[in-house]
């Protein structure tokens, strides 16, 4: 099911959106915010599918929002509701990464077909994106000795660090620690039971600079230590 972000301070459009998306069109559920600072938190713990934002706001408008949320994700579809007074406004925005815009009082056949056009060109783009996942995986396969981080494959595939983390929880439904923990410990099994060296020597091929901390993940996540896993290969 995709997660949308309402972000927006009038209580009663924002419920209104809410019913819209999850009883009238259906497939869809919202997460909301009551201002932009509020938004941007929720976009930082978890990033959606899809944000909806007000245009005109309290301390932070959507602008600000929206420029917050860009140094997040480029590619989060974001749509800005305006009145009639900020359509204008609302136009001007397109320049800074906006995907639609919607005039108050929302109409359900005209978001229906906005979310009908967005999804259905992520979904056209799902092959890039798994293109760009393959390249991560190889980047972690080739580097599993060395440190690894979510900074250094963003500067390696020119992407936000927040979104390739992202693309683990999408295409894996893991954190990128979690794999990354996952694939260092299959390759310290394979060196273990197809080659003869020292266990602090497989901690070191496998990534791990203290072969006591290998030694203890090791243990907590296969339930025996490294000898012992030898022994029974």
């Amino acid at each position: 099911m995709k997660e949308v972000l309402v972000v927006e301070d009038e209580s009663i459009i924002r419920q209104g959106l809410k019913v819209l998306l999850e009883d009238v069109i259906g497939k869809y559920q919202v997460v909301e915010a009551k201002s932009g600072e509020e938004g941007l938190t929720l976009v930082h713990q978890r990033l959606p599918h899809l944000i909806i934002t007000d245009i005109r706001m309290g301390a932070m408008d959507g602008l600000a929002f929206i420029a917050k949320v860009r140094q997040v994700s480029l590619d989060v579809p974001i749509i800005i509701l305006s009145g009639h007074s900020d359509f204008e406004y609302a136009r001007t925005s397109l320049r800074y990464g906006i995907t639609d815009y919607l005039l108050k009082p929302v109409n359900r056949v005209e978001l229906s077909e906005v979310l009908s056009k967005i999804f259905k060109e992520e979904e056209e783009e799902n092959s890039e994106v798994s293109r760009n996942f393959k390249k991560i995986i190889t980047f972690i396969d080739d580097h599993l000795g060395q440190e690894i981080t979510l900074k250094q494959i963003a500067e390696f595939m020119y992407l936000h660090p927040q979104y390739v983390g992202q693309l683990f929880k999408t295409e894996l439904n893991q954190t990128f620690t979690d794999y990354l923990t996952i694939q260092r410990l299959n390759k310290a099994k394979k060196l273990l039971k197809d080659t003869h060296l020292k266990v602090y020597e497989v901690a070191q091929l496998s990534g791990y600079k203290s072969p006591k901390h290998f030694m203890t993940l090791f243990k907590q996540e296969v339930g025996m230590t490294p000898k012992e896993y030898r022994k029974l290969s």
